[in-house]
């Protein structure tokens, strides 16, 4: 083998492995600092383990998302124990086959290996690492395994060659598309019409049957099961009946705004006017000889690297809609193509903007929101980067700049998680880092949790649960595992009421934050105000663990009031 050839292999090597290289060093650099007890993750934490401990999906378990994510963690939990970290570890390998995923789309739609490299190492260093989506632990599992699954059928369907490789695209597209309802569009979709125009009719019809029947399985069994109503309350035909305090705090997430004017002025003027510029000016650079390219691709590296400098990602919002007109040209001219039948429609162009226009719009056009943001914007950035660098002049030059993006993404993730000030916290089955208000009251309400509540025993929990139930082994007497508005209906709410007279918890802790977003609902003024008038009948605070001089961020907990049944009421 020759020197030059060597020194390829070599090259293409380094551009293969440079999307783990991110990965790794932001995994690394933020481990275990993007759980939130009581957010999310404490959801996923406890559902998995009532579900290893015996209790039924829907039935005793609420949950608003498909089956397939929280059996499999109940099924983990069941074989290796309680323990946080075999959670992280399943959400890492899934976390992996995403890089994978992701490269392996990028190298179809961009010019060039190392361009493509380039463009998947910066989209996982902007998305995969943010505190409540980051990838090794998501606010949904299911969101994650959702999306990974999409784009893994999505790629099997593009290099099918064969009908066990189409039945291979049709099983993960069927698997994703039972992770969650909004992935049932963008898991089946794309791999279906990617098969329908390259392979065999047969054969991409037999694949067709696969896809629908695993996605309908995984829905039709519960709701045959349990029944419209219960799924309606406590499983995921939830999600069919948004509240309208969430829609308006969807919309507040989605656009910047309530209004035009909040758009125009919070989103267009700020975010998306200024990017835009940066796009056109990419566009306009001329490449030249090698002289040229020695001097304009360090300058655009640094110029990408000062994006770190930019806040709220400023510079790379208009990326999103970017990728959503180019998604959407793609589709039209695969259909005038069709139409004609004087050519074939791009598989790749097609596929994957039926892929990627679902996911988008959970986040059309700001990267503000890392919890959606980590699952709709990757693919967009990629298609969106991919699109600048097949129309630039300069490609070796807009490569240093994406390299450069990614180096400023990374290092914004490396200073605002990694960095910030956090505590190391060990608690049976979870050892996390955590702002030091919240390490010091999780510790001292595990504490007093054990001491008070018997082994076996049931404390309710609020707003949510499943973290300080987890690191306890203490169990939930009610269904649900998230307790804030729009969550319980008056159906749901005479259910605790029920379970609070006929089987009492032995204690009740509330930890009382406000909610803002919701018009500053608290539990009894506005939240749950039935049920906490049948709590002050039944129970007395007796104790305030915790407790924070200093003001302490909204995600976090710092003080809890604990509640136990009043003299003569026995549990």
């Amino acid at each position: 083998m020759s020197e030059s050839s060597r020194t390829a292999g070599r090259a293409g090597l380094f551009w293969t492995l440079l999307p783990y290289l991110v990965f790794t060093v932001l995994f690394i650099a933020t481990f275990k600092r993007w759980i939130l007890p009581f957010e999310d993750s404490g959801r996923e934490m406890n559902t998995a383990l009532r579900l290893a401990e015996g209790e039924v999906l829907y039935r005793d378990v609420g949950y608003s998302y498909g089956p397939l994510s929280p059996l499999i963690d109940g099924f983990l939990l069941r074989t290796f124990g309680r323990s946080l970290d075999v959670l992280v570890a399943w959400r890492t390998v899934l976390a992996l086959l995403g890089v994978e995923a992701l490269r392996r789309l990028a190298r179809r739609l961009a010019p060039g290996e190392s361009l493509a490299a380039a463009i998947s190492s910066f989209a996982i260093a902007a998305c995969a690492f943010g505190v409540g989506g980051s990838w090794p632990f998501p606010y949904s599992a299911a969101a994650l395994a959702g999306t990974v699954g999409a784009w893994w059928a999505l790629e099997l369907a593009l290099a099918s060659e064969s009908p066990a490789g189409s039945m291979a695209a049709a099983v993960v597209a069927g698997l994703a598309a039972g992770t969650k309802l909004e992935m049932v569009p963008l898991a089946l979709a794309g791999p279906l019409l990617v098969l329908a125009l390259h392979r065999p009719r047969k054969e991409a019809f037999s694949a067709v049957a696969w896809m629908l029947g695993a996605a309908g399985i995984a829905y039709a069994v519960p709701i045959v099961r349990f029944g419209e109503d219960l799924m309606k309350r406590q499983g995921f035909l939830i999600a069919l009946s948004v509240p309208e305090s969430w829609r308006r705090v969807y919309e507040r997430v989605l656009f910047g705004g309530l209004t035009p004017a909040d758009f125009a002025r919070g989103g267009f003027q700020d975010v998306l006017f200024p990017s835009a510029v940066g796009i056109a000016l990419v566009l306009l650079l001329r490449g030249g000889g090698r002289t040229s390219n020695l001097v304009l691709s360090p300058l655009l590296f640094v110029a990408g690297g000062l994006t770190f400098l930019s806040p709220g990602n400023g510079w790379l919002h208009a990326l999103l809609p970017l990728a959503a007109c180019v998604a959407i040209d793609g589709l039209v001219r695969a259909a005038i193509a069709w139409r004609r039948g004087d050519c074939s429609p791009d598989p790749t162009a097609v596929g994957v903007a039926l892929v990627m226009l679902p996911a988008l719009i959970r986040q059309p056009f700001f990267l503000r929101n890392p919890v959606y943001g980590a699952f709709s914007a990757p693919l967009a950035l990629v298609v969106a980067l991919c699109w600048i660098g097949r129309h630039a002049h300069a490609r070796k030059a807009f490569t240093a700049l994406v390299l450069g993006l990614s180096t400023a993404q990374v290092a914004l993730r490396v200073q605002g998680i990694g960095m910030a000030a956090m505590t190391r916290t060990d608690l049976p089955g979870a050892s996390l880092s955590l702002v030091p208000a919240e390490s010091r009251f999780v510790t001292e309400a595990a504490r007093v949790i054990s001491e008070t509540v018997p082994e076996g025993g049931t404390i309710g929990i609020f707003p949510e649960p499943g973290f300080l139930l987890f690191v306890t082994g203490r169990k939930n007497p009610f269904v649900d595992e998230l307790f804030v508005p729009g969550i319980q209906d008056a159906a749901a709410e005479d259910l605790m009421i029920r379970r609070l007279r006929e089987r009492p918890p032995d204690a009740l802790l509330v930890t009382n934050r406000a909610y803002p977003e919701f018009g500053a609902a608290i539990y009894g003024h506005g939240l749950l105000d039935r049920f906490f008038v049948e709590v002050s009948r039944r129970y007395v605070p007796v104790q305030r663990i915790g407790g924070e001089a200093g003001p302490v961020p909204l995600r976090h907990a710092s003080e809890g009031l604990l509640f136990a049944p009043r003299p003569g009421r026995r549990p």
